[in-house]
């Protein structure tokens, strides 16, 4: 008896058993033959624990749901070998410390490496093998330096037997130490072939060790020279290096910002996933206090966001809207399809892929490498020419060939280039601007011709009616409503201001049947009356033979004050004039400025009339201007600047200004960055339309600069190689020279930083 009430009280049901599954709201543990509620959704079954989370259960508006991770309740739901992982949402404060972290590294100097430092890694410490090995990397470097130093130095103590074997020992160390640094050591790709740069030293520490075993009469200066060589090798590998780790800790920076766990979505359930395993068209969910780690577009919900990786300025999004890699969830959720992941993603491609990194494969960068590389070893032979021509002995001959490889084949001038082109990207980066290629780059460097796109651009985009002139007894919002009733169906910024000014003055648009939209000039329509009705510009007017003589001043008036005129026709007969004011975008003026600073001529292309862009012009200080072209004239109109021998840069956006944009030597598109649906030379994560102009002035300036740097450090170089080969200085001051051009170039990059 006792047996069978201890069965009637068991919790355990009787029946078959089948695995648990979660609840689809709550996400607790519920037996699927025995949930208090099934349904179906999207052609899957989906149990609930009860009817109050069964009614709960809905997807978007939008119909794309964004799931949540399964919230569980209680140990007893996890099995005993069940691993979980935890999820924080941060608190406000947290979320501030992160703006504020975003706020600094978008203001951070590029050459302050003290107050970069601490924002390169949030999530974990560097590995103890890699802070291990650089500072190994630095000691070999110092004890190299150091040991040319003192192999200098010891002449003092006179030309000994003794001190000659000291200062060729020390020399040998020195050697040595740099040997084992370059073999052994971290190297960067833009870093010269260990062997360029260990020719000079190691065959300079033989000359000087031959010198001194055959006792020759030249052993000092061959000694001397050795010293030389070696430490301003050593010391110019420090240099670049030091002038290069701040690059490097924000590059490590935006590669560890990104490469955060995601939640990807697998059949309408959420799973936590590497960012690595991402691939284009999986599905993600981000949410607040959380960052995107792929380029991405959004299929459902909304959030506000700090646009990319160091923005200071948040912005919506929401769906349809493309976001970048390592933008942050400030407040909502976003359920995003993956467009770009991997080495592609915007913020990788120039700055962390080895395949196109930007400071290796850039034309700047790759001029540096090759003089040291190439060019060095040819100088060398040359200056050893010019010598043995000179009548000098062998040994000589011999130093004057080390001294010119030295002196070429430095760190400083095979990477000043490298460095100048990582500057720029990072700059460009800060600002949320992401250059495709390397080639790009220099392309943009070269542009003579920055062509805006007016409308969105350097105007708003979002025109206002400002009057309403009737011609004849017709009244204003008579007019108002035939040109309502033609662009009833359009979505333009023209048509949307027309229907506007019209709910707002509480007209209602005339029933106008089969409209024609012309695009680029107006629409041709029929009115309720029957008669044919005509709204547009006076090309259209002139088209359809309408006379638009009773208005031509007033005309002339709008037009001069930038406004743009819209005619309205009805029964051939024009009826009434409208006058539409776009506001200027802020900094529009500044991005000319950007343009004119570098020498840039900007140019207004808009289909708005001659009046009204020269007025528009005046106010921006363009004095160029292509007015009156449609829509698809303004690719025919960039062909032919580019056939006039400019190399056009245009600024507009996709789809409205794709024409332009494909017909451009260099294409800067807004608001365009992380899309997968068009590829442009330049895309910006915002729309600021002075970013746009701030990409060609970096550009230039990047062009300008590193060339200048580049000569800087090679004059010395070059100058100092030649006064060796004809015997006018001895040996040590060619690699002397180059150091000090290097050191003058890399202070320059430093007091250049933004």
């Amino acid at each position: 008896m006792s047996e069978l009430g201890e069965r009637q009280s068991s919790p355990t049901p009787a029946g078959p058993l089948a695995r648990p599954v979660s609840c689809a709201t709550c996400g607790a543990l519920v037996d699927p033959l025995r949930a208090a509620r099934v349904a179906i959704f999207r052609e899957r079954f989906r149990y609930f624990c009860s009817v109050e989370c069964r009614d709960g259960y809905h997807p978007d508006a939008t119909g794309t749901p964004l799931p949540r991770p399964p919230r569980r309740r209680g140990k007893e739901a996890l099995a005993p070998d069940q691993v979980i992982s935890v999820r924080r949402t941060p608190d406000p404060a947290e979320l501030d410390a992160r703006r504020h972290a975003a706020e600094a590294l978008a203001g951070v100097a590029s050459d302050d490496f003290d107050a970069l430092e601490p924002l390169i890694d949030t999530t974990a410490a560097p590995p103890q093998e890699v802070v291990a090995e650089t500072d190994l990397d630095t000691l070999l470097l110092a004890i190299a330096s150091l040991a040319g130093a003192l192999a200098v130095a010891l002449a003092l103590a006179g030309d000994s037997g003794v001190a000659l074997s000291a200062r060729v020992v020390v020399a040998v160390v020195g050697a040595g130490a740099l040997v084992t640094e370059q073999l052994l050591g971290r190297r960067d790709p833009t870093e010269p072939h260990p062997m360029v740069l260990l020719a000079a030293p190691i065959a300079s520490a033989l000359v000087a060790l031959l010198a001194r075993v055959t006792d020759a009469s030249h052993a000092p200066s061959a000694i001397t020279l050795a010293g030389v060589v070696i430490g301003s090798v050593a010391a110019g590998v420090w240099a670049t290096r030091r002038a290069r780790r701040v690059f490097d800790a924000e590059r490590e920076a935006i590669l560890r910002a990104v490469e955060r766990p995601v939640h990807r979505i697998i059949a309408d359930e959420l799973s936590e996933a590497r960012v690595a395993d991402l691939r284009p068209g999986e599905e993600i969910v981000v949410e607040a206090g959380e960052v995107v780690p792929v380029d991405a577009t959004v299929l459902a919900g909304s959030a506000e966001v700090l646009p990319w990786l160091g923005a200071t300025v948040s912005a919506s999004r929401g769906e349809g809207d493309t976001v970048v890699a390592g933008a942050t969830i400030l407040d909502g959720r976003l359920r995003l399809v993956v467009g770009w992941a991997g080495h592609d993603r915007a913020w990788l491609r120039l700055t962390v892929d080895p395949r196109r990194r930007a400071d290796l494969y850039a034309p700047l960068a790759r001029a540096g490498r090759l003089t040291a590389e190439r060019i060095a070893p040819m100088a060398a032979g040359i200056a050893a020419l010019a010598a043995f021509a000179g009548d000098q002995s062998v040994l000589s001959i011999t130093m004057v060939a080390i001294a010119t490889q030295a002196s070429l084949a430095s760190s400083g001038i095979a990477q000043i280039g490298a460095l100048h082109i990582a500057r720029t990207v990072l700059a460009s980066l800060r600002r949320g601007i992401a250059i495709r290629s390397a080639e790009l780059i220099e392309r943009l460097g070269q542009a003579s011709v920055a062509a805006f796109c007016a409308r969105g651009t350097l105007l708003l985009g979002e025109p206002e009616v400002a009057n309403i002139d009737p011609i004849g007894p017709n009244e204003p919002e008579k007019v108002l409503a035939f040109v309502a009733g033609a662009e009833s169906g359009a979505t333009h910024p023209v048509a949307a201001a027309v229907l506007r000014a019209a709910r707002a003055r509480g007209v209602r648009p005339d029933g106008v049947r089969s409209p024609s939209v012309q695009p680029g000039l107006g629409v041709t329509a029929v009115a309720s009356s029957g008669q044919p009705l005509v709204v547009g510009s006076r090309a259209l007017m002139l088209r359809e033979r309408i006379s638009v003589a009773a208005a031509e001043s007033r005309i002339t008036e709008l037009e001069a004050m930038g406004r743009t005129v819209l005619l309205v026709a009805l029964g051939s007969r024009l009826i009434g004039v409208l006058g539409l004011q776009d506001g200027l975008r802020p900094g529009a003026r500044a991005a000319v400025q950007h343009l004119l600073d570098v020498e840039v001529e900007p140019v207004l292309v808009s289909g708005d009339a001659r009046e009204t862009c020269e007025a528009l012009g005046r106010a921006l200080d363009i004095e160029h201007i292509r007015p009156e072209l449609l829509p698809t004239e303004r690719g025919d109109e960039i062909r032919r600047l580019v056939d006039g021998g400019a190399t056009v840069a245009v600024i507009g956006r996709s789809p409205a200004d794709d024409a332009a944009l494909a017909a451009a030597d260099v294409a800067v598109a807004l608001g365009s960055a992380g899309s997968s649906s068009a590829e442009w030379s330049v895309e910006l994560a915002s729309d600021d339309v002075r970013d746009a102009a701030y990409s060609i002035r970096l550009a230039h300036e990047c062009r300008r600069e590193g060339r200048f740097g580049l000569v800087l450090a090679t004059a010395p170089a070059v100058a100092g190689a030649v006064a060796v080969a004809f015997a006018l200085a001895p040996a040590p001051v060619a690699p002397l020279a180059a150091l000090a051009g290097a050191t003058l170039a890399l202070l320059r990059l430093r007091s250049r930083g933004d």
